[in-house]
């Protein structure tokens, strides 16, 4: 059976984890799916020895950073299969992912579903994900500080990545959330699936992190280069997405976590 689905992650190759990424890609992509690393050429031998037949990718002289190795991946091998999706290092899919590998046979341009959020500072608790059906209020939930979704659990045509121009290198940070806006402004078939389908590690001295100052700076200037939304757009779209996930919040607070709303962990 031909691959569908190329799955590119872009590591150093000094993470326990990545052995994780790689199961869970292999366990429940199967056939359907070609896994590719994209890594520096030095940690390529490191990478072959340790996790044997996974296909490598030299990331390329002078472009550094995850969005150049992304884009890097994706023009490489991209235009061979129907679908597209990534996960970093440190994450990995859950069963669940096979209903958004399901769900392209209907046809999808693109797909996407919940995470869990994995807290390393609360030694693995997990933080349930406040997502909904409102792909088409991503921008106006944007500037309410809501990211609606993360790209763990998404799958989109290879046709679209490549009609957006793939991901702004302009950015550290936020080149993901600035592909998702620009997608959400295109007239595409969508579906949302509203169950956990991967897991995201929350790492807290990770990169976005450490610099958030930075984070906040590029968000700003990423909605500078998006279409305005209007106040009342902006309202209605933030009042829909808190009485969908009134569910979600209730399930927080008694876990333990603190009610306030907002951020990339909404």
């Amino acid at each position: 059976m031909k691959a569908k689905i190329l799955v590119i992650t872009p590591t150093l190759g000094n993470r326990e984890s990545l052995s994780k990424t790689i199961e869970s890609v292999r366990n429940i992509g199967g056939d359907l799916v070609k896994h590719i690393i994209v890594a520096p050429k030095s940690h390529i031998p490191n990478i072959k020895n340790k996790y044997g037949d996974i296909d490598c990718l030299p990331e390329l002289e002078g472009r550094k950073g995850i969005y150049a190795a992304l884009n890097h991946g994706f023009n490489t091998y991209g235009k061979d299969y129907e679908y597209l999706t990534f996960i970093n290092d440190d994450d990995y899919w859950l069963p669940n992912f096979k209903l958004l590998i399901n769900a392209i046979e209907e046809g999808f341009d693109f797909i996407y579903g919940k995470v869990n959020y994995i807290l390393e500072n609360k030694n693995g608790v997990i933080k349930p994900m406040a997502c909904s059906n409102q792909f088409k209020d991503f921008i106006p939930l944007l500037h309410n500080n809501i990211i609606l979704f993360t790209q763990q659990s998404t799958l989109i045509k290879s046709n679209l990545f490549f009609k957006i121009g793939g991901f702004s290198e302009d950015f550290k940070l936020v080149s993901d959330t600035k592909f998702w806006a620009d997608l959400s402004l295109l007239n595409i078939k969508y579906k949302y699936i509203p169950k956990p389908c991967a897991a995201y590690i929350h790492q807290y001295e990770n990169l976005s992190t450490l610099n958030k100052e930075l984070q906040v700076l590029e968000h700003y200037k990423m909605l500078e280069q998006l279409p305005k939304s209007t106040l009342l757009k902006r309202h209605l779209a933030l009042l829909k997405f808190r009485l969908i996930n009134c569910p979600v919040y209730i399930s927080r607070f008694l876990k333990g976590f603190s009610l306030t709303c907002g951020g990339d962990l909404d």
